[in-house]
């Protein structure tokens, strides 16, 4: 067989789940879409010296790594209105204080903060859903000390008597219905969304810039109607002289929405995840899957394959997308931290708040069964509540599953990718009883053709060499778009190397493998 037949013999069918909304592309729409940028003075250097060069055959030409790209480059979005903001911001200040003296610096001084707070809410919706009903209940917590002032001071035309035992008890049973109508609907809709706020508040792909990139996704799929992969055949021989030929299937989405799907960690522009049949002496052997981490192994023998509709099993493998994020998993399954990968101090922080808030939500529930679940679990984990994996089996009566950060959901069952086949008889999961409706039914748009475009990397294209980001920069590296499939991220003081699983296909195998026992 040729690289492209022993590809497609073994090339997996992906399974997404219901609400996914990006789907396995080719780089070249997006890079049509993407503005090209410099992060650090080598790129800036060198990106002078290609400035005429179309992006897709630029980004293959040059040596650095201090680059990114940029999906979603729409004005007054992101850093732009911050540049321009901040800009004409100061200018008015230098103005207002050459011109009308220190009374008109400060009106520029407190119209620039005002501009630059309406400015942060409207950047990103989980802003506007936070923010304003966080300001109301500081507004109605300070009514609520106003009593200490106006009611034990007397007031003119009115009697002690009628000031105590009448406008006092009105006055406080308002606000105090008032107060706690507020703080119910922050506690069930804008607390559980506070570590997605931090987050999100540290991002250049906050959830304005998934939701925008959806819109131009959108686009992308009325000319692009094909899921891609880009496949690489790699034949080595082990130190038993084994002969192995690995099977890699390279698959590019244009944004990774996990926060925004299933209040996952992170958002960035551009994700680029894998698997891998490994071959030995032209047996298959195992599947390999990119996730969060190191990755992971499936033995061939217990690998879900594809049927065909004589209800005979297929050489192709089944692999379950996880909803927003797109990590490879052989089953269908939900997964929570802390199981997922090793988090840093940050996320494990969060992923603690988070669970916590959940907990007080069921415990201060109007339902009395909300109340007891949380009791239960109290009972079960008194010695361990807080515990970073405390939360993850609360349930109310309202979503089924309380999402809890990060919720990976590889359900299945929603488009599907590949051979097709008997493809009822595939394993799936109910996405929607782990998700909160508005995630579960959101709005989507799938390709309009179900087979694979085969692009084959050998040999490999230019834009395989660029070793810069496929998204925006952003302060966190997780919330920054990817390397490409070749390179991995790069380490401080250590420069750019390739990825383990491109340049040595066997030690990662040996590697997962080793973590696997």
């Amino acid at each position: 067989m040729d690289d492209l037949d022993l590809l497609e013999k073994y090339e997996p069918v992906l399974r997404f789940a219901k609400s996914e909304r990006f789907f396995p592309m080719a780089v070249e729409p997006y890079l049509e879409w993407c503005y090209f940028f410099a992060s650090g003075p080598q790129g800036a250097a060198e990106l002078f010296s290609h400035l005429n060069e179309p992006l897709i055959y630029k980004i293959g030409r040059l040596n650095s790594e201090q680059f990114f790209l940029r999906f979603v480059n729409k004005p007054l979005y992101d850093f732009d209105i911050w540049f321009w903001g901040g800009g004409l911001s100061l200018a008015g200040i230098v103005a207002s204080w050459f011109l009308g003296g220190l009374a008109w610096l400060e009106i520029a001084i407190a119209f620039s903060l005002m501009v630059g707070f309406v400015i942060f809410m409207l950047a990103s919706p989980i802003r506007l859903r936070i923010i304003p009903p966080f300001l109301l209940v500081v507004f109605f917590s300070a009514l609520a000390i106003a009593p200490i002032y106006f009611f034990f001071k007397p007031i003119p035309y009115i009697s002690i008597a009628v000031e105590y035992l009448i406008v006092l008890p009105i006055y406080l049973l308002i606000l105090f219905y008032v107060l706690m109508r507020i703080l119910k609907f922050y506690i069930e809709n804008v607390l559980p969304e506070g570590p997605g706020l931090a987050m999100d508040m540290l991002s250049q792909a906050t959830e304005k810039i998934a939701q925008e990139s959806y819109k131009q996704y959108q686009q992308i799929l009325e000319k692009h109607e094909q899921p891609v992969y880009y496949g690489r055949v790699v034949r080595e021989k082990d130190k038993e002289e084994n002969e192995w030929t690995i099977l890699q299937y390279h698959f590019f989405y244009a944004f990774n929405d996990w926060r925004l799907a299933a209040n996952g960690m992170n958002h960035h522009e551009g994700d680029w995840e894998m698997a891998a049949v490994y071959l030995k002496n032209d047996k298959p052997y195992a599947l390999l899957l990119s996730q969060h981490g190191a990755g992971n192994i499936e033995p061939w023998e217990t690998v879900i394959k594809a049927i065909d509709k004589e209800g005979k099993e297929t050489t192709h493998p089944v692999v379950y997308a996880a909803l927003g994020s797109h990590a490879n998993y052989s089953k269908p399954d939900v997964i929570r931290s802390p199981s997922m990968y090793k988090p840093g101090r940050l996320q494990r922080f969060l992923f603690w708040f988070d669970g916590l808030v959940h907990y007080l939500f069921l415990l201060f529930n109007p339902s009395q069964k909300a109340r007891q679940i949380a009791l239960k679990e109290l009972q079960a984990k008194h010695a361990n509540v807080l515990a970073e994996d405390a939360f993850v089996s609360l349930k109310d009566e309202a979503d089924h599953y309380i999402v809890s950060l990060p919720l990976e959901i590889a359900s299945g069952d929603g488009f599907r990718v590949g051979f097709q086949g008997d493809n009822l008889k595939e394993r799936v999961l109910k996405s929607s009883s782990y998700l909160k409706r508005v995630m579960s039914h959101r709005s989507i748009t799938r390709p309009k053709v179900k087979e694979w475009k085969r692009v084959l990397l050998n040999p490999e294209p230019d834009w395989v060499q660029y070793k810069g980001l496929w998204g925006v920069k952003s302060l966190l590296s997780d919330e920054s778009g990817p390397p490409g499939p070749k390179w991995d991220r790069t380490k401080k003081n250590h420069g750019v190397k390739q990825r383990v699983r491109w340049s040595k296909p066997l030690s990662w195998l040996a590697e997962l493998e080793k973590l696997k026992h």
